[in-house]
């Protein structure tokens, strides 16, 4: 009898060592998942920035994941749009306030009639400034660029820096051709 109490012991305690590892697993999937979100930015009391997009998963780490397509408008003072931005899916860093967008990423300055298309943009909120290091198209009524080695811009995309750049420049009617791949 004693050997049968002591096997049923070496049993349960087995049990509970399997249970206490599992307890110890990490769980590195998201902590929140929302569909349909709508998320406002608001600076002393007026809306600039209005996000959307059909999915949001939040992990732990406070980062943020949006595998369906992001959807971001800019809005002046007036609260008129200036601007939009899309992308196919985005990743939010919080460590550096800076939200990656992926795939088909497409800029609209409807003010200025400008549009900027890449595959990778960062955009920081803080800063107020997008960039890429991925190759970028930019067509206004006047230029259209393919800047090979990326860019930087102010988020209203009003100022910009091409990083080796081709392109066609309208001046005073005379069409010019810039290169600056070579740089």
């Amino acid at each position: 009898m004693r050997k049968l109490v002591f096997l049923v012991c070496i049993a349960f305690s087995c049990t509970e060592e399997k249970d206490a590892q599992k307890g110890n697993m990490d769980y590195n999937g998201p902590v929140l998942e929302a569909d349909n979100i709508n998320v406002i930015h608001s600076d002393s009391g007026y809306v600039k920035i209005r996000m959307s997009t059909a999915k949001q998963l939040r992990y732990a780490s406070g980062e943020e994941v949006y595998p369906k397509p992001v959807y971001v408008t800019f809005l002046d003072k007036n609260g008129v749009e200036y601007s939009r931005l899309r992308g196919d899916s985005a990743r939010y860093i919080k460590g550096e306030n800076l939200y990656v967008m992926r795939g088909n990423v497409l800029i609209n300055n409807t003010k200025e009639n400008q549009s900027l298309a890449t595959d990778e943009l960062f955009w920081n909120p803080t800063t107020r400034k997008i960039y890429s290091e991925k190759k970028v198209d930019i067509k206004t009524p006047r230029e259209n660029f393919t800047a090979l080695g990326g860019m930087e811009a102010e988020q209203d995309f009003s100022k910009y820096t091409l990083r080796r750049s081709r392109g066609t420049v309208v001046v005073d009617s005379i069409r010019t051709i810039v290169d600056t791949t070579s740089n």
